[in-house]
């Protein structure tokens, strides 16, 4: 949260500061740990298969929602923020890669994969990590909505986070959440080229 919206760093260093504290420390702190959520030899086809279907009505979900709501969402706002933190139309689809590739399995590692492996019980691995995963996300993107759309927003990535978690019990590792966030992190950079390269 202090990252995200108190400090005005460009997104580069957001992205390293997200790599250190989603990965390296955690990945120490937890070295001695199992962390059998990485074996994605163990995700099946079916898992697979359910992945991409999920991930794909995801995307359009998002997408959907947007043309939707877009009335709603201040979309110069939106664009000023993204200059502020330097992406621009030349450094955008840098900035794609790193989400789509890298900022997801980041993501899923920490919210799908050590939190959930720190609870014991089965209904708290499942309601607590994506309730963190979503508010979250409200430091993303704070100033983009509002208090309404703010609050639907949250509600909708916390049930996206629990399809994510079913997903991965039924892959046995975060392979499956990973391959949904990657849809629906798509669904977020097709608006993101429509509000840089279009509106």
């Amino acid at each position: 949260m202090l990252i995200e919206q108190i400090l005005d760093v460009p997104y580069i260093v957001k992205a390293i500061a997200k790599v250190i504290f989603f990965f390296a420390i955690p990945l120490v702190l937890f070295s001695k740990k199992r962390m059998s959520f990485l074996n994605f030899r163990k995700t099946d086809r079916k898992s697979l298969i359910f992945s991409l279907f999920t991930g794909i009505i995801v995307m359009l979900t998002i997408l959907f929602a947007f043309f939707l709501l877009h009335p709603f969402i201040d979309i110069d706002a939106l664009l000023a923020e993204l200059n502020s933190l330097g992406i621009t139309p030349l450094v955008f689809p840098f900035v794609a890669l790193y989400i789509l590739l890298v900022n997801s399995i980041l993501e899923e590692f920490f919210f799908r994969g050590l939190l959930p492996g720190s609870l014991t019980h089965s209904l708290s691995r499942l309601l607590i990590p994506s309730l963190l995963f979503a508010l979250y996300h409200i430091s993303i993107f704070l100033t983009w909505f509002t208090l309404p759309l703010l609050v639907l927003a949250v509600i909708g990535i916390w049930i996206g986070g629990i399809i994510f978690q079913i997903a991965n019990r039924l892959g046995e590792s975060i392979l499956p959440s990973w391959i949904i966030h990657m849809f629906a992190d798509l669904g977020i950079l097709i608006v993101g080229i429509y509000i840089i390269y279009i509106y």
